[in-house]
């Protein structure tokens, strides 16, 4: 389960790739706009783009198994959420504020690190399809040692 210290790193505008596999085990993967975590941090949405990654969202409806990897630029810290797909929509426009502030943030991470935002002007990051994902288990992936560490 994500507590607050967790749920406020998540949500600050990080770089965020969700990994999946189909039936035959081979990887498919994807950038993901923004996350929103929900229920006490039992769920977590991830806001994927609408414009790609359709072998992923497949592979959710077809073995439900996901884990996103979420890294702050700046200082590498890093995180790694495993879950069990829950359900798909459409994210609702309402949401898009919240999905770009977070996409926003991560921007201004790469230009921490020396990474212009020309570099990523044209990708498309909305309109999105929302994926709410049951977190059943949570990993450091910062770099040192305690990488590789299961987060309670």
């Amino acid at each position: 389960m994500l507590d607050k210290n967790l749920t406020e790193f998540l949500e600050q505008g990080l770089a965020i790739h969700i990994g999946t596999r189909n039936e035959r085990l081979q990887p498919n993967g994807g950038r993901v706009t923004a996350v929103r975590v929900e229920d006490e941090g039992r769920h977590i949405v991830a806001f994927i783009p609408k414009s790609a990654h359709h072998g992923v969202l497949d592979d959710l409806q077809s073995n439900g198994q996901a884990a996103l990897s979420c890294t702050r630029p700046a200082d590498d810290r890093a995180v790694q959420v495993k879950g069990e797909f829950v359900s798909m929509r459409d994210a609702d426009p309402a949401e898009e504020k919240f999905a770009i502030a977070q996409w926003e943030g991560f921007l201004k991470q790469l230009d921490l690190i020396g990474l212009p935002g020309a570099s990523t002007g044209t990708w498309t990051m909305w309109p999105c399809v929302a994926v709410k994902i049951r977190v059943t288990a949570l990993f450091s992936q910062t770099p040192g040692p305690d990488a590789g560490a299961v987060l309670t």
